[in-house]
């Protein structure tokens, strides 16, 4: 079986989200911040060796105090997010264990995923060495690649 490690940016600005406090990660959807929905898929899955969330870096210290019940129950790295997307994505790939075979990017702000989603795009990743929703025919914003 494949390993892959999922990345879940949520450095963003959240600029195109006005009227809330919370940029959009971190908003409640009932009752539970939308980057824990998000990060429970892939969690509990066999063939994810590692789950990294990148945070900005001025939000590092609220985030951990905030969300430090979450964070005590859940095997999930936090690691300072970019000025980028990109830059929060290289952050993220340097802490990588040796052992992830395929790389996973998916937003922490898009909790709505089903599990056939995910194993579509493994399975292409693993078939293709890459692959993307397009690839897939998935509306969804993972990506994956081999490493």
């Amino acid at each position: 079986m494949a390993r892959f490690g999922v990345i879940l940016p949520a450095a963003g600005s959240s600029t195109r989200m006005t009227g809330f406090q919370k940029k959009k990660p971190f908003l409640d959807l009932k009752g539970r911040p939308i980057w824990v929905r998000t990060a429970e898929h892939f969690l509990s899955r066999n063939d994810v060796c590692q789950t990294i969330l990148a945070v900005a870096p001025d939000d590092l210290d609220w985030f951990r105090e905030t969300y430090r019940p979450n964070l005590a129950f859940m095997d999930i790295q936090i690691v300072a997010g970019g000025a980028t997307r990109a830059d929060s994505v290289r952050n993220a790939m340097q802490q990588l264990r040796s052992d992830a075979e395929y790389i996973a990017v998916h937003d922490a702000a898009r909790p709505l995923l089903a599990t056939r989603w995910i194993d579509e795009i493994f399975a292409a990743a693993e078939k293709y060495k890459a692959a993307d929703r397009k690839s897939t025919r998935l509306n969804s914003s993972h990506v994956a690649l081999s490493r």
